[in-house]
């Protein structure tokens, strides 16, 4: 079976009215590359590009936001920092979206000072249209505003003439779960908290908070036999080198492997968004070897 890899650049704008001006956005400021073709889990890395700049038909180039490339082997991938960034094909399409920043014109629903918000939903690859991804509090008692709320919901941005608590939903489309925000414009930077704070007449910002589901390391469980410590009778535990009574091969170098495996992925969930792909893959091939390794053992074991 042949693999599609779709290519697009997009600017994020908000030349329309709607949800958040997305279906604008796709049907008319992408800039599509030819599709490629790959054959099910091709040997080899892929890379998918996304430049710091980018130069959209005549006018000043283009500040990176972010991009998202979903169905590789490597999972749905998200990157908030440019770059080259490298990926496997295994056996679903891919879809590459890159994501510039518009050059000007950011501001409040009425014209004036305000910020735009969105919301991304890396499971699915694409912008959500979910109309309950934010909350907008009025300090310093943090009384709901409900005007600025809807606004922010429906048309993505939110007025700074007086200051306001932003607040991200726990989960969007049907229970993805938050992740993190990144403010796109004028200066980047990546929070992890789903609450931050707009300042009064604060402006030109563009802030996209993400949602996606964590990936579950694929483990593969070993007999209990051939743990590091396990009984020999009801008053004594010994460790995979052996010992009186133990009837275990001598494990503890593999099986110690296999636990650090482990731990690596658990360790992934608290990790930087950046690197926690690159760890999980480490991970899973430390499992991956140490299985093997034991399994040698036991195979040699068994032939004794």
């Amino acid at each position: 079976m042949s693999i599609t890899i779709k290519t697009r650049y997009i600017v994020y704008n908000h030349n329309a009215t709607g949800v958040r001006h997305h279906h604008y956005t796709e049907q008319n400021t992408v800039h599509d590359f030819p599709d490629q073709t790959a054959s099910e889990n091709e040997a080899g890395n892929r890379i998918a590009s996304a430049p710091t700049q980018y130069a959209f038909g005549t006018g000043p180039d283009l500040q990176f936001a972010f991009m998202s490339v979903t169905g590789t082997k490597n999972g749905n991938l998200l990157y908030t920092a440019a770059g080259d960034y490298s990926y496997n094909v295994g056996t679903s399409n891919i879809n590459i979206l890159v994501v510039y920043a518009p050059a000007s014109g950011i501001g409040g629903p009425d014209g004036g000072p305000g910020i735009w918000v969105d919301a991304f939903n890396v499971d699915t690859g694409a912008l959500s249209d979910d109309l309950h991804f934010i909350a907008v509090l009025t300090p310093p008692t943090d009384t709901p505003d409900t005007a600025r709320t809807n606004e922010a919901n429906q048309n993505g941005d939110i007025s700074s003439k007086i200051p306001a608590h932003i607040k991200a939903s726990a989960t969007i489309d049907g229970g993805v779960p938050f992740l993190e925000w990144k403010q796109i414009m004028p200066v980047q930077s990546v929070v992890n908290a789903a609450d931050f704070n707009l300042t009064q007449n604060d402006s030109g910002k563009i802030w996209i908070a993400f949602y996606q589901t964590p990936a579950k390391p694929s483990i593969q469980l070993i007999d209990n036999r051939y743990a590091i410590w396990h009984w020999v009778d009801y008053a004594t535990m010994v460790d995979g080198h052996g010992g009186p009574g133990d009837p275990g091969p001598v494990l503890g170098g593999e099986v110690r492997e296999f636990a650090v495996g482990i731990a690596l992925a658990k360790t992934a969930g608290q990790v930087n968004r950046q690197i926690r792909n690159e760890l999980l893959s480490i991970a899973g091939k430390q499992i991956q070897l140490a299985t093997e390794a034991i399994q040698k053992k036991i195979t040699a074991e068994n032939r004794k």
